[in-house]
């Protein structure tokens, strides 16, 4: 099968590859047929030189997918063949029938001290077939479309945070970042009644937020955003935050106001500069989000229900063979989210 691999630092290659075996797994392990699989900003991460996320060299990326049960292996009784399900990819304990580490025990799976996770630890859906533990799997629609089915894993992340804000309605958000999880916490914070205003570098991403119903989008290369958010909230401030690209900190806690919630989702090793005085005069919540938690069942309710429509960002369905073009797209900004399918 052609397969989309992380050779080493810097190197993405298109392969052939053997189909992988159930029988170098656990008797409760699928094979799964793929049907789709999104373009992450975390396999964005793991090309850099050097990587922002260490990947083992020769592993299929590709963690955003979804597919049909192919074989089980023999001790699956949940599943059967043909059945149509998506994936919570990063194993913990529990998926991996291992005694709970201190986190697990501690309802904190998202910290697992044996996380792994499939499409960066071990090979994942750029490819035909990859190998998945039963307990990993969630049940999809037939009537969902593998376009908006590739939304389920970086929304289930998304919710993590978004689900900590105390919401009202006729509040104003706040986004720095008009990536695929930028975008997603606008869209959240647009269905529960906020004005949503966006920010980014890209035209074309800023465009796709839009389409996608954000109120307002700003260039930061050519507005002051704090002048922006200001001036649409009667010089009051916003309520809801996110840090969707990592080392804006200091951008969001200037437009936030009084009793202020900041979400920091996006990380790099850029340093911001905080002013800590605004943080205590205004009361500001600040908190992180790192991946979801028990997440993935509501972000399949809201992609069925079509009561949140992601696929408006899509570029064009891709081959396999064709990644590095859809990698390409990604790093310029030139595209929200990027799907490739054998299938194409």
């Amino acid at each position: 099968m052609e397969a989309g691999v992380f050779v080493c630092a810097g190197q993405f290659e298109v392969q052939e590859r053997n189909e992988p075996d159930l029988a170098t797994v656990g008797e409760d392990w699928v094979k799964i047929e793929v049907e789709a699989c999104g373009i992450c900003g975390t396999d964005l991460q793991i090309l850099k030189t050097p990587p922002g996320v260490p990947a083992p060299a020769d592993t299929v990326l590709g963690h955003e997918f979804a597919g049909r049960v192919a074989e089980r292996g023999t001790g699956v009784s949940r599943w059967q063949v043909g059945d149509r399900v998506t994936v919570a990819p990063n194993l913990t304990c529990r998926e991996l029938n291992l005694s709970l580490c201190s986190q697990c025990q501690l309802g904190r799976p998202n910290h697992c001290a044996n996380w792994t996770t499939i499409g960066i630890h071990r090979d994942g859906g750029f490819a035909r077939y990859l190998l998945a533990p039963e307990k990993s799997l969630f049940a999809i629609s037939e009537d969902l479309e593998a376009s908006e089915a590739i939304w389920i894993e970086p929304l289930s992340c998304v919710l993590a945070g978004f689900n900590r804000f105390n919401r009202q309605s006729g509040a104003t958000g706040v986004v720095i970042g008009a990536g695929p999880i930028g975008i997603l916490h606008g869209m959240l914070l647009k269905m529960a009644g906020a004005k949503v205003i966006i920010a980014d570098l890209s035209p074309r991403r800023l465009a796709k937020a839009q389409q996608a119903g954000l109120d307002i989008a700003v260039n930061a290369d050519e507005t002051d955003l704090q002048q922006v958010v200001m001036s649409e909230t009667r010089d009051q401030g916003a309520e809801f935050l996110v840090d969707a690209v990592g080392g804006q900190l200091g951008v969001t806690i200037a437009c936030a106001g009084m009793m202020g919630q900041i979400c920091c989702f996006g990380h790099n090793l850029i340093q911001p500069r905080v002013e800590q005085e605004l943080i205590t005069k205004r009361e500001l919540t600040i908190f992180g989000s790192f991946v979801g938690v028990n997440t993935f069942p509501e972000a399949i309710r809201l992609l069925e229900s079509r009561k949140l429509v992601p696929s408006v960002l899509n570029h064009d369905l891709l081959p396999i063979q064709d990644l590095p073009l859809g990698l390409d797209l990604c790093r310029r900004g030139e595209a929200v989210k990027v799907m490739a399918s054998v299938f194409a």
